[in-house]
């Protein structure tokens, strides 16, 4: 991040966030408030906040503690954002309440517009089938090339991809597309903030639902048993927890190998239980 340009916008930097989620810096806005700066390499991002923006507006209006962004603006060929700082902090096991609290807030995404979803797709059920069949993002490679084991997993996934139907899958509502314990910000046992929307899309928000509870799956919580009761159709949530499987074990794969055991274990218990 290019401190003295900052300067020149008016942005006093500090330092660099960790986690699952990079590419974000403390920093004060002109007038003083703390914010978090993004930037993205991607000058059409600025076209994705112009669609989503008013989404969190709406999200935050139904009471979701999402950030509100004070700017968004070209910055060193790509998109810069600036989001007003939300307390708390993640914890890989939340309480009970807290988890309630996320659920009430993916059930207020139904009924919100977003950006459309990723890869050009004209339906969240076409990116879905797209990402199971062809992948996305090189997601496939990882788990064709790391053992026998990932490589019929991900014939598996692809299986499920063949025979499902975009059409199955509904739109109408947000998904954030990257809910996990890091994105979720607490404070004892209340919920302070959902962050980093920056790949949200319109689609079928009880996705976000599916992938919360796999995100907890092997932490005794029974957020399977809330899943199984959000009426999604069967063989919608199998196309769901397919993808999260091609998802986070690529992603292991690529970037934490030492987590592959742990997430190939979590898929099979996942398939096992939805007869993938």
């Amino acid at each position: 991040m290019n401190r003295a340009r900052l300067l020149e916008l008016g942005f006093d930097l500090g330092r660099a966030f960790g986690g699952r989620s990079q590419g974000a810096w403390s920093a004060t806005a002109p007038n003083g408030t703390p914010v978090v700066l993004k930037w993205s390499e991607d000058t059409a991002m600025a076209g994705q906040y112009a669609a989503l923006l008013p989404a969190l507006d709406e999200l935050r209006a139904r009471g979701v503690p999402v950030p509100d962004y004070l700017q968004v603006t070209p910055f060193d060929g790509g998109t810069l954002s600036a989001q007003r700082f939300l307390p708390g902090q993640s914890q890989d096991n939340p309480s009970p309440a807290v988890i309630e609290a996320v659920i009430e807030c993916i059930a207020a995404q139904d009924g919100i517009a977003g950006p459309p979803p990723p890869d050009g797709q004209p339906t969240w059920g076409a990116f879905v089938v797209r990402t199971l069949t062809v992948g996305r993002d090189g997601m496939h490679e990882p788990l064709r090339s790391w053992n026998q084991g990932t490589e019929a997993v991900l014939d598996r996934i692809k299986a499920v991809g063949a025979e499902a139907d975009p059409d199955w899958c509904p739109d109408g509502g947000l998904v954030h597309l990257d809910l996990h314990t890091d994105n979720i910000l607490i404070d004892g046992d209340t919920l302070t903030g959902i962050i980093d929307w920056e790949e949200a899309c319109a689609g079928d928000h009880r996705y976000d639902l599916v992938q919360f509870a796999f995100d907890l799956d092997g932490h005794d919580q029974p957020v399977w048993d809330i899943v199984d009761a959000a009426g999604i159709e069967p063989r919608v949530l199998r196309a769901y927890i397919a993808f999260l499987v091609l998802k986070c074990t690529s992603s292991a794969i690529v970037h934490h190998p030492e987590d592959v055991t742990r997430q190939f274990a979590r898929a099979g218990r996942v398939f096992d239980r939805y007869g993938i």
